[in-house]
């Protein structure tokens, strides 16, 4: 296994090694510098837009500057790994798939469709409050938000990683490895006590590095993984599943959109009650839609819905592929 992987997956790992050492160097800086920006009223001159700006740098915690910190690591670091992968559009193993519309909707339908069942019922249980109301404006802007995650995500984590791992392991070791690499991508983020740090707490070398080192000390809690990385690791699975079985990322767009858009509209309308506390009944359900051993499950069952669809799809293009041919 480890001889089948070693080439294209040492690639990966080095990406994210080094769009982490990036990310935490820049982190300080960044915010800082962004700081400095609203302190000096540098963007008043922008008029409208610049004071726009200024409230949202005002406002940001470091948190979010080092997740944005370690976007551009990771973009930095992305054309040479692309570079080195010397993928050609055949390498990728994808084909025309001509009944993308039917299982982007499909996929769409089933991940959105399952959660929302789910979340339904944590409401009713009183488990979930209501607390916003939906609006035709608020919607398309969460379908956007999902189409753009969705596309973005599966053609590079279902479409050019897998197919680059795949090229040196079998299948089964390349889903494996690229669901992880998945869901460790998505939990690179400060937990709390890093994430609203002072000012004079951010110092420019090392608090960058430290924050990596509290993520990944994150990893020996057990509540943790079932918070949510089991949940992702799940997801990433599917959505390769999907990938492999249809040859084609449209049944993984659609599944992708349809859970994002669920998740960001049930944070929208809905929150915990406080009695429950910050991790309500883990390791079942957690403080969000996707967090839970539940969850999780919610994934796996969507996953299942898509290959009975999918089988039952192929024995009817079976069928009608036997009326066409001529009887003697």
């Amino acid at each position: 296994m480890l001889k089948s992987i070693r080439s294209d997956a040492l690639k990966l790992v080095a990406w994210l090694v080094c769009s982490l050492i990036i990310g935490a160097a820049l982190a300080p800086f960044l915010y800082h510098g962004c700081k400095a920006l609203v302190q000096f009223r540098v963007l008043e001159s922008m008029g409208a837009p610049g004071q726009w700006l200024e409230t949202k740098l005002d406002n940001a915690h470091f948190g979010r500057y080092f997740n944005r910190s370690m976007l551009i690591g990771a973009l930095i670091c992305m054309f040479p790994l692309i570079r080195s992968l010397s993928l050609k559009k055949s390498h990728l193993g994808l084909r025309r798939n001509i009944h993308w519309k039917t299982d982007f909707g499909i996929g769409f339908v089933l991940a959105s469709g399952v959660l929302l069942i789910f979340g339904i019922i944590y409401i009713e249980l009183g488990i979930f409050e209501a607390k916003n109301s939906f609006s035709e404006k608020i919607l398309l802007k969460f379908l956007i938000s999902a189409l753009a995650v969705a596309v973005i995500e599966e053609f590079l984590f279902r479409g050019l990683l897998l197919g680059a791992v795949m090229r040196t392991a079998k299948p089964f070791y390349a889903l494996i490895f690229v669901s992880f690499f998945f869901a460790l991508i998505h939990f690179l983020k400060p937990p709390l006590n890093c994430a609203r740090l002072a000012d004079q707490d951010i110092h420019y070398f090392g608090t960058g590095f430290w924050t990596v080192g509290q993520i990944f000390a994150q990893f020996d809690n057990p509540v943790f993984i079932t918070k949510g990385f089991a949940t992702l690791f799940a997801v990433g699975l599917v959505l390769g599943w999907a990938r492999i079985r249809t040859s084609s990322l449209w049944l993984c767009m659609g599944l992708h959109a349809g859970w994002v858009f669920c998740v960001k509209a049930y944070d929208y309308h809905s929150l915990a009650p406080k009695k429950y506390g910050h991790d309500l009944i883990l390791p079942y359900i957690g403080s969000d839609l996707k967090e839970g051993l539940i969850p999780f499950c919610g994934v796996l069952l969507t996953g299942a819905l898509a290959s009975i669809w999918l089988g039952i799809r192929k024995n009817k293009l079976q069928l009608t592929q036997n009326k066409k041919l001529p009887t003697n």
